[in-house]
């Protein structure tokens, strides 16, 4: 596995801080997708409970103990892209997008995760060194999942 480590905080206010990060994996775009997309598949590195509609202007629902966080879907495109926002109770939201990249033997994964700035408050939600770390372990947790992943 290699993750590519990506972490950007930008002060100003023109550019919102960013996450990005990147996975490859021996599996299939087809794999990688179903991972995405799918709650059950979704509960095995995501977290401990996830609830998803997997259509555009569909709810999302995660949670991992006291940590919730919900949203919507915003993009699905087959086995390319996947995009969405989600918040914590109480906080700015952020627009998350996964896209998978077929390579030679397996698939590139990269997540990006994006505070939106709030009109009202004129406050993005930022990601912070623990959002990066977030996802660093949870691309680890793909990674691994794919690779012991079932096959019928």
């Amino acid at each position: 596995m290699k993750l590519r480590d990506e972490a950007t905080s930008e002060p100003s206010d023109e550019r919102a801080p960013w996450v990005e990060r990147e996975t490859l994996v021996e599996a299939s775009p087809e794999e990688v997708w179903e991972a995405l997309t799918d709650e059950d598949r979704l509960e095995e590195w995501l977290a401990p409970e996830v609830e998803l509609d997997p259509t555009e202007g569909g709810e999302i629902a995660v949670r991992d103990g006291d940590e919730e966080r919900s949203g919507r879907v915003e993009t699905l495109e087959e086995n390319e892209r996947f995009a969405f926002t989600w918040s914590r109770p109480g906080e700015g939201e952020s627009f998350v997008e996964f896209t998978i990249e077929a390579l030679p033997g397996g698939s590139r994964v990269t997540v990006v995760e994006t505070p939106i700035r709030s009109a009202a408050t004129n406050t993005a939600a930022g990601p912070t060194a623990i959002a990066a770390g977030g996802w660093t372990s949870r691309l680890a947790r793909l990674h691994r999942s794919l690779r012991f992943a079932l096959v019928a």
